[in-house]
C-alpha cells in the first residue's frame, strides 16, 4: 500500500481544516480524513509550540508538530476505525489542542502526569474514550502511538503520528 499525507494551506479562521490521506487498498479506496477546529480553539504560533515543548521537557515528533501548527488539535469528522482493530474502539475521535480550548494538552499533561507511562504525552481521544498517547522517549519508541486507559490497559496503534492517520479507514470499509 502507498500512503501520501498532504497538509492544506494554513488558515486563520476556525473553519473546517482538511488533511487528505490518499490510500490505495485492494479496493482502490480514496479516503479524505478531515479535521474541524473546535469553536473555542484557534491556531497556535511557532513560539507557542516551542513554549509547550519547553514546558513538557521533550521535543515533539515533526509530523505531529506540523499537524498541531496546522490544526491545533481537531475533531475528526468521519467515523473511522484503526485498520488493525476492525472490531472498533481505536478510531480517532479528536486531538487535544495545545492552547485555546476548554480541555487542552497543557491541562491534560498536568492531570495525567505520573499516570500515563513515562515519556509519553496524551494527544487525543479514541472513539471509545481511550487516550491516544505518543512516545517522546529518546529511544526506538520515539513517535509511537498507543491507546491508554486509566485502568492501565495499553494497546499499540501505529509507529508514528503520520502512520496513525494513514491507519484510519472508514468504518463501513472494515472487512
Amino acid at each position: 500500500q502507498a500512503f501520501v499525507l498532504r497538509f492544506p494551506a494554513r488558515t486563520q479562521s476556525p473553519e473546517t481544516l482538511a488533511v487528505s490521506l490518499l490510500k490505495r487498498s485492494k479496493k482502490r479506496l480514496i479516503m479524505i480524513l478531515t479535521f474541524k477546529q473546535r469553536e473555542d480553539s484557534q491556531n497556535i504560533t511557532q513560539e507557542e509550540l516551542n513554549d509547550f515543548e519547553a514546558l513538557i521537557g521533550f521535543t515533539l515528533p515533526q509530523d505531529y508538530r506540523l499537524h498541531m501548527f496546522t490544526h491545533n488539535g481537531g475533531v475528526v469528522n468521519e467515523d473511522v476505525k484503526h485498520i488493525n482493530y476492525p472490531e472498533g474502539g481505536e478510531g480517532i475521535s479528536y486531538f487535544y489542542e495545545i492552547k485555546y480550548g476548554n480541555y487542552t494538552i497543557e491541562q491534560i499533561f498536568s492531570n495525567l502526569k505520573g499516570k500515563i507511562p513515562d515519556g509519553y504525552l496524551a494527544i487525543g481521544s479514541t472513539d471509545n474514550c481511550g487516550h491516544i498517547i505518543i512516545s517522546l522517549n529518546n529511544d526506538n519508541t520515539y513517535g509511537n502511538t498507543k491507546e491508554w486507559f486509566p485502568d492501565g490497559y495499553i494497546y499499540d496503534l501505529s509507529p508514528s503520528f503520520t502512520q496513525l492517520l494513514n491507519d484510519m479507514v472508514l468504518d463501513e470499509y472494515i472487512d
